[in-house]
């Protein structure tokens, strides 16, 4: 309540934290920015099964499942970092996060090429579950986001401090809902892109991986100095590129 205060009596926001009237923004913002996001899926859904291949709802789910586990054999390597007082600092957090997202990934996409899924159309819809439970994932923290922007406690406060030192609440700043849709689905063709290279040629893994964790090195240092445009043309770049190649590599 003393934060609230503060706020209204026009002493500022506390050091480190958005403004009040930019949180307020980015609040009422979000109802209409999320529902743009969560039809990026539906939309590639619709594609893939009247182009590409019929729905394999069984292989959407191996994908889906394949990144759960791979976001779980991050909290090792997360838990190790935050005992180490000289390592957990926001500047070297967000860079680490980005640099093990790709062999974390990359090694367990390739285990679901080798024995999950098998054959261009169940390959393809495992790349589509990947990417679909990531839009999930993307819009339940969003929720969570939302609720923490306009939270007045002393502990809401300090983790917006920390979500903007890590850049993360300037890039949310940054976005409108066509920006936001534009991402996830830059993001879901370099998923489903990746699986399909790996399932062609699991030998691939040792370009996909370097080139996952380089294109989330570089999203994190963009959105730092608020390059969202920037940011935003290299993830379609890359994931449009990886689709591509993966789609080639199968008609041969």
């Amino acid at each position: 309540m003393a934060e609230l205060s503060s706020e209204e009596g026009g002493t500022g926001p506390p050091d480190g934290d958005l403004p009040l009237d930019v949180r307020q923004r980015l609040h009422d913002q979000m109802p209409f920015a999320l529902p743009v996001i969560a039809i990026v899926p539906v939309v590639i859904a619709v594609i893939l099964a009247s182009t590409l291949a019929p729905v394999r709802a069984g292989a959407a789910a191996l994908g889906a499942a394949g990144w759960l586990v791979a976001i779980a054999l991050r909290v090792p390597a997360i838990a190790f970092v935050l005992r180490m007082p000289k390592l957990n600092t926001p500047k070297i957090m967000a860079p680490f996060l980005a640099l093990i997202s790709g062999p974390a990934e990359e090694l367990i996409r390739l285990l679901l090429v080798l024995f999950g899924v098998k054959g261009f159309g169940s390959v393809l819809w495992a790349g589509f579950g990947w990417a679909a439970i990531e839009v999930v994932y993307t819009l339940v923290n969003a929720l969570v986001l939302r609720r923490l922007l306009l939270d007045t406690s002393a502990s809401a406060a300090g983790a917006r401090r920390l979500l903007v030192s890590m850049g993360i609440l300037q890039y949310v700043q940054c976005l409108v809902p066509l920006l936001g849709a534009v991402e996830r689905a830059g993001v879901s063709l370099l998923h489903i892109g990746f699986t399909l290279l790996l399932g062609w040629n699991p030998w691939l893994m040792l370009l996909t991986m370097p080139t996952h964790s380089a294109t989330n090195l570089c999203a994190v240092r963009l959105i730092k100095k608020r390059s969202v445009i920037l940011m935003e043309t290299i993830v379609v770049a890359v994931g449009a590129t990886a689709f591509a190649l993966g789609l080639l590599a199968w008609q041969h």
